[in-house]
């Protein structure tokens, strides 16, 4: 099998990043490409060059990648298996850099192969997995002294992780005998590790997309009118203040207690229909009603759709307020929606 083993190191500057750095070992340790490139954009990266020791000085009289993309493709172009480690990093700059053709199917992160071996094992959660050093450390890789975080080290470690971790990720999950004297795996050994992470990965992407999703939609009465609120999270209950005669102290005023008092306070991405955080957080309101949705956002969608034309009048940048009636509460209380990846 054609593989394709690489590790970028960059200027790292927001959507201006540039690739200062590109190897690519071959599925049998050969190091087939290992450039340095000058940037054409950044003349500085003085947070980057602290991990990766790359100064402008060093690639002052280098060439710049896209003057070698014709050679960096046609590498790309014949190979099966693209391997990387936070392979998604490199892939977003090197098809920012003009490298096309790195489609999901053909790439394995070598991260996500780690959590498949060692996830339950490590209580691994699959957006927090250790880092390349802590990988090689399981996999038994010893460093070259001083190398780690260049492109081409970096890169030579991913694939001797790789070896290792594909052949633990098969008999973990038995998907076929592997004699104790094979020292390589074949083209369909590997193809059915591979076609298993796939699955897993899609699995976890799915529940997490699901997870996300779930969130609270509410209608809240305000003095200016009704506020459609969208939030991740339930909003909070109230506790209302004792009376002079200590009676109603301490009680819940919440959701659960019907037509509650409530502060809807805007907090910017976890509310929508709010403008700015605290805007609407000293006045009382009440909340007419809270369903809890499979797609908050969705939701949102759906009903500012269904009450554009209660919306009351108001000015740019002002949150939108609705005059509504029992019958559009009482259809509210019974919307629901299925999450759709």
């Amino acid at each position: 099998m054609h593989i394709a083993c690489l590790d970028t190191e960059s200027t790292s500057t927001g959507k201006f990043n540039e690739i200062l750095e590109l190897a690519i070992y071959s599925a049998r340790g050969e190091l087939i490409l290992n450039s340095l490139y000058k940037p054409k954009r950044n003349r500085r990266w003085p947070h980057s060059e602290r991990v990766h020791g790359i100064s402008p000085l060093m690639v002052q009289d280098k060439p710049h990648f896209q003057d070698c993309l014709r050679k960096i493709q046609k590498i790309f172009d014949r190979s099966q298996m693209v391997l990387g480690f936070a392979l998604d990093n490199d892939i977003r700059i090197l098809e920012q850099s003009g490298v096309t053709g790195l489609v999901p199917e053909k790439c394995l992160d070598v991260r996500e192969l780690f959590w498949g071996v060692y996830g339950d094992e490590l209580a691994m959660d699959f957006y927090h997995v250790p880092s390349l050093i802590k990988c090689a450390e399981f996999c038994g890789y010893v460093w070259e002294e001083g190398s780690a975080h260049s492109a081409a080290a970096d890169a030579k470690a991913t694939l001797y992780c790789y070896e290792v971790l594909m052949r633990k990720f098969i008999q973990k999950y038995e998907l076929c005998q592997l004699p104790d004297e094979q020292e390589k795996l074949t083209d369909e050994q590997i193809y059915l590790g591979w076609r298993r992470l796939q699955e897993m990965v899609r699995v976890e992407l799915h529940n997490r997309a699901v997870e996300k999703a779930k969130g609270w939609l509410y209608l809240i009465d305000c003095p200016e009118g009704v506020l459609l609120v969208a939030r991740k999270k339930p909003l909070a209950a109230r506790k209302s203040k004792p009376s002079a005669d200590g009676t109603g102290a301490g009680k819940d005023t919440g959701i659960g207690a019907g037509i509650a008092t409530a502060t809807a306070t805007a907090t910017g991405n976890d509310a929508y229909g709010a403008t700015s955080r605290g805007e609407a957080g000293q006045s009382k309101s009440r909340v007419l009603a809270g369903i809890e949705l499979a797609d908050y956002a969705k939701g949102y969608d759906v009903m500012y759709a269904r009450f554009k034309d209660k919306m009351l009048p108001h000015g740019p940048g002002e949150k939108n307020y609705y005059r509504l009636t029992e019958a559009d509460i009482e259809e509210f209380k019974l919307y629901t929606n299925v999450f759709e990846a």
